[in-house]
């Protein structure tokens, strides 16, 4: 997913009809799902690509996606779901077809990406200034940066401890 995807158009509410929804998916009072406050709380959940992984990972496990290790030979099944992560950060999901035979089958494939214009930590990022501290950073992405200054930032990631 992006920041930029939209809840499906017409409504805010769409009946999921074959697919089992999501862990934390919310219905609205006539039973249908309410996609519109299931994306804003994957977005909250997802403040960065490691926090998007772990999400995406957890809504995928809770609709029978098998986790997979791509160290090692893999056991496809016709019409199953798998997906296998790498460094927390990037996550590939698929589904293989009903008629899957792994001698003539072919695959399609469907990307997006989770990185989004930010501020990053810099490498020696601790700057004191008139009994100040604060912490240096540099935009990452083509970000819109003076549509910043009024948002409430915060520290998010991985931090790697010698």
């Amino acid at each position: 997913f992006d920041r930029g995807c939209r809840p499906p158009s017409s409504a805010a509410t769409t009946t999921m009809a074959s697919s089992r929804p999501a862990k934390r998916t919310k219905f609205a009072d006539d039973g249908s799902v309410d996609y519109a406050s299931d994306f804003v709380d994957y977005l909250n959940s997802s403040a960065s690509a490691f926090h998007c992984v772990a999400e995406v990972k957890t809504r995928l496990q809770a609709n029978s996606f098998v986790e997979l290790d791509e160290r090692k030979a893999w056991d496809l099944q016709p019409n199953g779901r798998y997906f296998f992560t790498r460094n927390g950060s990037t996550l590939i999901a698929f589904a293989v077809g009903g008629a899957f035979n792994p001698t003539t089958s072919g695959f399609m494939v469907v990307g997006a990406h989770t990185d989004s214009p930010c501020p990053k930590l810099k490498p020696i990022s601790l700057l004191e200034k008139e009994k100040t501290v604060m912490l240096g950073v540099v935009g990452y992405g083509g970000g819109l940066w003076h549509t910043w200054f009024d948002r409430d930032l915060t520290v998010v990631g991985r931090a790697l401890v010698k």
